[in-house]
């Protein structure tokens, strides 16, 4: 029998609010700022995406977790580029992805046409206003045996509702993967945010806000750290320099704020056999469950 959790709201304090809230000053409110909207951020940073953290992640190795289960059919929200739309059509029957960014959507069908692969449905538009019933029939009428989100929380809205609907699209497993402990700050970034902003870097919040929203709600997540890592092969350091350039909108900085920034830099770039590698550790949480 499957179960629709209430909603109950009575739980202090606000988990989703204090989640929503900290993304938005964190950064969601300098790319709206500077971009006019999240989705128009993410279409600017659509290629930059494809072709740096997460070409040179270690994301996509999350795929085999993803299929222990034996799913036939996953729903991707906010599958950006396909860094596991694409891995995990090779090996399932459907992959439907969820992504309201055009320029993210545009680089996943060019991937998947260039790979052949044609049971991948993308769906542009935004997980919260995805419909549950149409979402289903994109795959033969069934639930789908996965759904999972990499990453897309921190855009997502309306948490409470959101989670019940991939609960409620789901057959087997649900997995959400997202940015660690606000506590474990990198307190050389800290200082050299200082420098650049000239404001102490924003709170970021905490994972355990998902933990508590889906409890809600009714579900008991399960909850594991994942290492993140990135080796990206680089010209020289000031390759990575100009590109946080970019990163802050910025052509140029003072003489302090880019000798910051170098030295910053400076110290995650390894060399290996003649090539220069920026090199950075991070940690994710992995929040999942089974569905009942």
């Amino acid at each position: 029998m499957r179960v629709v959790y209430p909603l109950d709201y009575r739980f202090k304090p606000d988990w989703a609010g204090m989640w929503e809230r900290g993304i938005r000053e964190a950064w969601a409110n300098d790319m709206i700022m500077r971009h006019g909207s999240i989705h128009k951020a993410w279409d600017n940073y659509a290629k930059e995406y494809e072709e740096g953290e997460i070409k040179y992640s270690n994301r996509a190795e999350l795929v085999d977790r993803i299929l222990e289960s034996r799913p036939d059919s996953v729903l991707d929200i906010g599958g950006g580029t396909g860094v596991f739309a694409i891995p995990l059509a090779r090996l399932v029957r459907r992959v439907v992805v969820v992504e309201p960014s055009k320029g993210m959507c545009d680089i996943l069908e060019e991937k998947a046409k260039k790979e052949q692969l044609d049971n991948i449905t993308i769906v542009q538009q935004k997980w919260e206003d995805a419909i549950q019933g149409e979402l289903i029939k994109r795959n033969n009428g069934d639930l789908f045996d996965v759904v999972l989100t990499s990453h897309s929380l921190y855009y997502i809205t309306n948490l409470h509702n959101s989670f019940l609907k991939m609960n409620n699209v789901a057959k087997d497993y649900v997995y959400l993967f997202t940015g660690c402990s606000g506590q474990i700050r990198d307190s050389e970034y800290e200082k050299l945010y200082l420098i650049l902003h000239k404001k102490p870097l924003p709170p970021y919040p905490d994972y355990s806000c998902i933990y508590m929203i889906l409890r809600e709600i009714g579900i008991q997540p399960n909850i594991e750290m994942i290492d993140a890592k990135v080796k990206r092969p680089i010209k020289d350091i000031q390759e990575l320099i100009d590109k946080w350039k970019g990163y802050l909108g910025s052509k140029e900085l003072s003489r302090s704020q880019e000798e910051a920034l170098r030295d910053y830099l400076s110290k995650k770039i390894r060399k290996e056999e003649g090539q220069s590698y920026y090199c950075y550790e991070y940690k994710n949480a992995l929040i999942y469950w089974r569905v009942t």
